[in-house]
């Protein structure tokens, strides 16, 4: 992941959009574009005795980045929230 895009040291109220991607590809793709990790967040699915957990990815698009960006392979899967 790109480090320099943590949410530490970036102004929340800078953000115009928020995404949640469910695997590091598609976050990472993101981010590559200039989109910033906001939060992770751990889902459970399946049997209880048999679980399966997946990791969520909350990002934000900056405002200060101009024109909101996706991934060429995603621009038609948008999944805000």
């Amino acid at each position: 992941m790109n480090m320099s895009n943590k949410v530490d040291s970036f102004d929340l109220t800078l953000i115009d959009n928020l995404k949640e991607c469910k695997s590091y590809e598609d976050a990472n793709e993101h981010l590559n574009l200039g989109w910033v990790l906001i939060s992770t967040h751990i889902t459970d699915s399946g049997h209880p005795v048999e679980p399966h957990q997946n990791t969520n990815y909350c990002l934000g698009w900056p405002k200060p980045a101009g024109e909101l960006k996706y991934p060429k392979s995603k621009q038609n899967d948008v999944n805000f929230f």
